[in-house]
């Protein structure tokens, strides 16, 4: 059953930090019918500039949220209908597993402790990056080997922080990791110069350059990157097609933009369209039987938020403030990492 119901929650400064002391209860198996029945999708992200933020006119808006969007349209036929939760690396994997939110963001890695142990699921990535580490352009430091024995501003308890210890022990760098709870007071304490270097997600740390100094000629990334960081949502273990769907969602965006097809032209597709892209458009029987989905839903996703080449260039891309080249986040034919499996 399909509704239209639209609200979108905006955050205030603060990270909302779920329940610790109540629990929702658990992740319930059927996620899709708690969904829709609720009628809103409840997604948690970080707060990253150009990932998740507010827009001018007050509403969420960012990369991670455009796909938060996405999963709304294709279950609930809105992308309006979703609630955009602000919450930090440590807790977000918690509120999943207690039913709080349906689908946790917010430059998420995928690896194989989250994967296991957590009581969580990696969906797919949504956009491949690297660990970097940025300096203040006055800096004497010039690459990672100038940086020995230097203070490091990162976030507590996130991959970043475990990769900078690695790379500390593994090149004798005796590194000084000042750990800080948040993304926020991460990039305080540099902007303060409490330390001297501050590591995170390369696009990441490009999207601060570009926001929270008035000239960002002032601070300068390093060359090497540290980590390979395939980024995307998880979700709650244990509930298949919940897990399915929304793999589904991202990899319908891939595939729009390979058969070019996007928010401004599906209405144009022929009858003499092959299969894939009668599917994208809504126009084939049965395509959303087995996720208990409508059959446009492929055609809800495209139609209302776009293929992923335009999600990208508006919130990343040339378009954008940050202006980030897609590099590894290109299809293969164009030099990049997604290879969308068939829609069939």
């Amino acid at each position: 059953m399909r509704t239209t119901r639209s609200r979108a929650r905006v955050w205030a400064g603060a990270v909302v930090l779920l329940g610790l002391g109540t629990a929702a209860g658990s992740a319930a198996a059927d996620t899709l019918a708690q969904v829709q029945a609720r009628g809103v999708l409840r997604c948690a992200v970080d707060g990253t500039p150009g990932f998740g933020g507010i827009d001018a006119n007050g509403r969420p808006a960012g990369f991670d949220v455009d796909f938060c969007r996405a999963v709304a349209a294709a279950v609930l036929g809105s992308g309006e209908a979703v609630e955009i939760e602000r919450i930090n690396t440590a807790n977000k994997f918690k509120a999943l597993v207690r039913g709080e939110v349906d689908i946790a963001f917010g430059m998420a890695t995928w690896t194989y402790a989250r994967d296991l142990e957590l009581g969580v699921r990696f969906v797919a990535p949504t956009f491949f990056d690297g660990q970097a580490l940025m300096v203040w352009a006055d800096s004497p430091v010039r690459r990672l080997e100038d940086a020995r024995g230097r203070s490091v501003c990162v976030q507590a308890g996130t991959t970043t922080a475990a990769n900078l210890d690695d790379v500390s022990r593994s090149r004798g760098l005796d590194l000084r990791p000042l750990l800080a709870a948040q993304t926020e007071e991460r990039l305080n304490r540099f902007l303060r110069r409490d330390c001297e270097l501050v590591s995170g997600d390369r696009s990441e740390l490009a999207a601060a350059r570009a926001s929270r100094i008035a000239d960002p000629a002032r601070w300068r990334l390093l060359d090497e990157s540290l980590s390979r960081e395939p980024l995307g949502p998880y979700v709650a273990a244990g509930d298949e097609r919940w897990f399915n769907l929304v793999r589904w969602t991202i990899n319908v965006t891939q595939l729009g933009e390979l058969h070019g097809l996007g928010a401004d032209n599906l209405g144009a597709l022929g009858s003499e369209a092959g299969h894939e892209q009668l599917a994208l458009a809504g126009r084939v029987p049965g395509l959303g039987q087995a996720l208990g989905l409508e059959d446009d839903w492929a055609r809800q996703v495209l139609a209302q938020v776009g293929n992923y080449a335009q999600i990208y260039e508006r919130n990343l891309g040339k378009g954008s403030a940050l202006g980030l080249p897609r590099g590894f986040n290109r299809l293969w034919r164009d030099g990049g990492l997604f290879f969308p499996p068939p829609l069939r």
